[in-house]
């Protein structure tokens, strides 16, 4: 259309995707409110505004420049502090990816972080880890880029990038953390706050897959760009449709119920593994891989309790495993893949997942070990047991205190007021029957 700047019109594009992917991980946010204890909500809401800033921080000053700046194929060394005139609108949509994937990485160890913690890890997985990461695949100099490299590796949406290497994270972390207080007796609960907060926080995440999956195409004025971005929509939509309905009824199946719980993780867990090759699969595919990715949900969920690995937020299983399950099924099936003709990829995909995972754990997994040897990683025991609201948050404290004032004054109030109703009903009834007497008094008497 003359009058036009495409330019314009695609950075506009790549903001709005950019705010669609933050509904993601503010809706991670919800589902984390949804699934613990009431006492830690001002935690949980501290962490996640906290690392929201702390990703940016790291992002800007040298994330960006490890990710899309100029250099070899392991690390860029271009745009430090957005020096170097970068895409704005390009550097705002991949800080969104980067600040989802650290709020997956460490969402798994709730109730039992220390913040301090919680922010080195943030910072050193948003400005290392995961920028370098995703200049592997993603950056045309990257030695695992589609288009450029010897070694092509098909992630279009991030099922490796963001979802594996933040699963990896959270499985470090639980390892390294090890399980809430109790959790492995027979008396240990649940603690389900509200899961009708965890379902809206779901609903958001599944907002936010629709900005991932047609932001990283970066454009939408090229012809048939539009065709693409609904494809990639419909492919999304599709897996998490039916990896959702395969798990409820494989979670009949197994435990002769229905769990909305799980009927949510494995809805996500499908959205999840479609990433990879939402741009390439015919609708059919994007079916059997939601309705596969379901499957590979329930063993992840087998090997975590088998392995004692405590996760309540089942980060491990959803984001983990379906994103290696992701990676593999778009070597097979893609258009880049073997179904396209090119069996090459299958290799490179299967390479990059061990790639990434060792990455990883590599850099990872020795810090959670120092930050745990010089007690900066898991709060103190009673804190634990009383919650982070309780002891880490003295505002929610007072509030606490006061409600509970509330509360109990009002049982007084009411346990009072009976009290009144009852004496006063007895001497109501004491007076009839005083009258009573005097009326058969007095006819006796006559």
């Amino acid at each position: 259309m003359e009058g036009v700047d495409a330019g314009a019109v695609n950075d506009f594009f790549l903001i709005i995707c950019g705010i669609w992917v933050m509904f993601f991980k503010f809706g991670f946010t919800f589902v984390e409110l949804g699934k613990t204890s009431g006492s830690n909500t001002a935690n949980i809401i501290f962490k996640n505004l906290a690392d929201t800033f702390i990703t940016l921080m790291a992002y800007w000053l040298h994330g960006y420049a490890f990710a899309f700046g100029e250099g070899s194929g392991f690390i860029g060394s271009k745009y430090f502090l957005t020096l170097g005139s970068p895409n704005l609108c390009h550097f705002f949509f991949n800080y969104a990816r980067c600040a989802v994937a650290t709020t997956v990485a460490l969402g798994a160890v709730i109730e039992r972080t220390e913040p301090i913690g919680y922010l080195i890890s943030s910072y050193v997985f948003a400005g290392f880890v995961y920028p370098i990461a995703s200049h592997w695949v993603w950056d045309v100099h990257g030695f695992f880029n589609p288009l450029q490299s010897k070694l092509p590796v098909q992630d279009y949406g991030g099922s490796g990038v963001v979802f594996l290497v933040g699963g990896t994270v959270a499985l470090v972390a639980c390892y390294v953390i090890g399980a809430r207080i109790d959790r492995w007796t027979p008396t240990f609960k649940q603690r389900e706050h509200n899961l009708p907060l965890a379902a809206l926080g779901a609903s958001m995440q599944m907002m936010g897959f629709i900005g991932f999956i047609i932001g990283a195409r970066y454009q939408i004025t090229a012809p048939g760009e539009g065709q693409l971005a609904a494809l990639c929509v419909l492919n999304i939509l599709l897996a998490g449709a039916s990896s959702g309905l395969y798990g409820l009824i494989l979670q009949r199946l197994l435990k002769s119920y229905y769990d909305v719980d799980c009927f949510i993780n494995t809805t996500i867990a499908g959205m999840v593994t479609v990433c990879a090759g939402a741009n390439s699969y015919i609708p059919g595919i994007s079916v059997m891989c939601g309705a596969t990715s379901s499957f590979f949900y329930f063993i992840m969920e087998w090997l975590v309790l088998r392995n004692k690995i405590d996760d309540p937020l089942h980060v491990i299983s959803i984001y983990l495993g379906s994103g290696v399950w992701g990676l593999i099924f778009a070597g097979f099936f893609s258009a880049q893949g073997t179904l396209g003709g090119t069996d090459k990829i299958i290799g490179n995909n299967l390479l990059a997942v061990v790639v990434l995972f060792s990455w990883t754990v590599a850099i990872m997994h020795p810090l959670f070990y120092v930050m745990k040897y010089v007690k900066v990683l898991r709060i103190p025991r009673f804190m634990e047991k009383q919650g982070k609201c309780t002891e880490g948050h003295r505002v929610h404290t007072q509030m606490y205190k006061r409600l509970v004032h509330a509360l109990l004054t009002g049982v007084v109030a009411v346990v009072k007021n009976l009290n009144n109703v009852s004496i006063m009903c007895i001497e109501r009834e004491r007076k009839i029957r005083e009258r009573l007497c005097i009326c058969k008094f007095k006819k006796n008497g006559r």
